[in-house]
């Protein structure tokens, strides 16, 4: 029996099931895959301006491009983490799938998800909200098989990256002006 003050609000009850984690963690793994490869491209061209910056000898059209590039970065290595997380989600639940054994497996699972969620909240909501909505799913197995427990987030700090993207830049443009005779 469940009590109705144990209900969450605004959450339709639905039937949980390994194939239902499967197609979900999949389709969000997809859209995480093309948000990924949309901000590579935008690195690149990026990029590509820190260095015209350099050969056009723009210092300060440069820093800006770096440190927006930097920011991208970070954004780009949260994509990623979180991608990657969801395919150890994915091969897991194949797992649990295979051998029926969800009571040792979900708690993990709901916790990888959840810091997944976290991490990429600003960068791309709509999965971050599906990734919730997922793991409120896997909270409900969790209490139907007896586990619960709250997750952990460690938050990821880099540092000097501009300046490491600047050199990188002012030596590809250097290398581009004496190229062209531009010095």
């Amino acid at each position: 029996m469940r009590l109705t003050f144990w209900k969450r609000r605004g959450v339709e009850r639905k039937e949980i099931s390994t194939n239902n984690i499967l197609e979900i963690v999949s389709l969000i793994r997809a859209r995480l895959s093309r948000r990924v490869r949309d901000v590579e491209a935008r690195e690149r061209e990026l990029f590509e301006q820190v260095v015209r910056a350099h050969v056009e000898r723009d210092q300060e059209r440069a820093a800006m491009y770096a440190e927006e590039l930097v920011e991208l970065r970070k954004s780009l290595r949260k994509l990623v983490h979180a991608n990657l997380l969801l395919e150890g989600v994915l091969y897991r639940v194949e797992a649990v799938k295979d051998l029926q054994d969800a009571s040792k497996v979900v708690l993990p699972l709901r916790e990888v998800l959840a810091i997944a969620s976290r991490e990429i909240r600003g960068i791309a909501p709509t999965a971050s909200d599906e990734l919730n909505k997922l793991v409120n799913m896997m909270e409900d197995l969790s209490a139907e098989v007896g586990n619960f427990s709250g997750a952990i987030i460690t938050e990821t700090r880099l540092s000097d990256e501009a300046r490491k993207i600047l050199e990188e830049a002012s030596a590809i443009a250097a290398r581009r002006r004496n190229e062209k005779g531009m010095d």
